[in-house]
């Protein structure tokens, strides 16, 4: 039962102490919380005391049902319980990486407003900076022709030393490729450049669409679970108009381009090339391709199944899980040329082991953090597994090289897609293969590629119809 202590105010008015009991910690000792309550001016005795026992009662009832740790409770709070209580146990371990790397922008514009006080409009005008320009601290830059010019080779060891970047970096950026920002500001400076002078943006300063939706989604993630803790009576997001999602057509590579691709990946390394030619062959992810294991290959029956996604975690190395979804798992029939090109790439792969020899890594942690040998397909030299990233930050350099068009890896597993839509492949087969949990899913991403192919399959029946009128006049 809470104890209600009454305070006499300087003004003459009351105010009442509300202390009530919230269990016992792990220490053995009792925990009590307290709150305080001023009545409304001007009422009776009987209409005041009638007041504060009704605080008192519903004070009391917050605290049995932990919802009062919300009116101490700030978002930052909130997050940081979130995140160990709910995410590293529940979430796959790379989204709970993307997370981490968002939850310092939240931190910065909502994370010190207590959950009490939290409404809609902070998380509207949170949504509305995320869309404003110069949001990005990751952006790419240029450095200029005049700024090249200007620092002619044999000239830039002060620059060098004075920038405090790497070798690397400043050849990268005096060979006109990208830079991070703060590499390009740190050049220009030690230069005395003006920095817009010295080196210009070559990526959007703004957070894409896609950015700022996971924003909302995360944060509703987040305030739903705090409403089922019941440390908020609602959810804020529910209330707000969540980032417009841009509807962009899905980039993929045409028969003529993949031939031109095919054509130029002997440039490439004999990993790099395999893992290209198996997303082509198969529509595989990065992740999955990079996680096989030969035993998930059977070179006999021509069928590779998809067990595993392996990402790679900041501060944690290679990280194997479970596919997307249940039916990301599946089982692919391969392609005469595709079991040809593992055939021989499984020789050349025992090749380099014996090269390495005892410095091989003979076993591998895979999912569930069960301990295998390691027959993985794709290994750094001594055994270890493959960076992913390495995949994605090469194609594209490696496309430009070459004279191809720009796209992600990723566009390779929609030009699978794409080429056996066109070959009118049922959806539900492109799906599954896919790894799709809906085919919608698959109706929705390829919606343009279908309508294509519909078209090119009413045209041919045009012309079939076509035929047999003519035959029909002649007749």
């Amino acid at each position: 039962m809470a104890n209600i202590t009454r305070r006499s105010n300087k003004d003459g008015s009351a105010s009442y102490r509300v202390k009530v009991s919230a269990g016992v910690g792990a220490d053995g000792r009792y925990i009590y919380r307290s709150a305080t309550f001023t009545p409304p001016p001007k009422l009776s005795a009987r209409k005041e005391a009638k007041a504060v026992q009704e605080f008192a009662d519903d004070f009391e009832r917050r605290v049995q049902e932990g919802l009062f740790v919300a009116n101490d409770l700030t978002v930052d709070g909130l997050a940081e319980r979130w995140m160990k209580t709910y995410c590293e146990k529940q979430l796959k371990p790379h989204t709970v990486s993307d997370y981490q790397k968002m939850l310092p922008r939240v931190s910065a514009a909502i994370g010190h407003i207590k959950l009490a006080n939290l409404r809609p409009g902070h998380i509207q005008e949170f949504y509305n900076q995320l869309a404003q320009p110069g949001i990005r601290e990751d952006g790419k830059y240029k450095a200029r022709s005049a700024f090249i010019t200007a620092f002619p080779k044999g000239t830039r060891l002060a620059l060098l030393h004075a920038a405090n970047v790497s070798q690397r970096t400043l050849t990268e950026a005096m060979c006109g490729r990208n830079v991070s920002k703060r590499s390009a500001e740190k050049i220009a400076a030690a230069a005395g450049w003006a920095f817009t002078k010295a080196f210009t943006c070559t990526s959007a300063d703004t957070l894409s669409a896609r950015s700022q939706r996971h924003y909302h989604l995360m944060l509703s993630s987040m305030f739903s679970t705090a409403v089922r803790w019941q440390l908020m009576d609602s959810n804020p997001c529910e209330r707000v108009t969540p980032p417009k999602l841009d509807e962009t057509d899905v980039e993929f590579l045409d028969e003529g381009q993949i031939a031109s691709l095919l054509e130029a990946l002997p440039d490439a390394s004999t990993q790099l090339s395999v893992i290209v030619q198996l997303a082509l062959f198969t529509g595989a992810r990065r992740g999955e391709i990079c996680g096989l294991r030969w035993a998930d290959i059977d070179l006999d029956a021509g069928v590779m199944a998809i067990n595993r996604n392996l990402s790679f975690i900041a501060h944690k190395g290679p990280v194997f899980d479970l596919p997307k979804t249940k039916k990301s798992r599946r089982c692919i029939k391969l392609s005469d040329d595709c079991i040809a090109l593992l055939k021989d790439y499984k020789q050349w792969q025992m090749r380099e082991r014996l090269k390495v020899g005892t410095y091989w890594q003979r076993e591998v942690t895979i999912e569930g953090g069960k301990r295998v040998r390691n027959d993985l397909l794709f290994t750094k030299p001594d055994g270890k597994p493959f960076d992913p990233n390495k995949v994605s930050s090469w194609f594209p350099v490696f496309l430009r090289e070459h004279g191809l068009p720009p796209c992600r890896f990723h566009s390779l597993r929609h030009s699978n897609a794409a080429l056996l839509i066109a070959a009118h492949v049922p959806v539900t087969t492109v799906a599954g293969r896919l790894g799709h949990a809906q085919t919608s899913t698959t109706v929705n991403i390829y919606a343009a590629a279908i309508r294509s192919s519909d078209a090119a399959a009413a045209d041919a029946l045009g012309n079939v119809f076509e035929r047999i009128k003519q035959r029909q006049e002649i007749g």
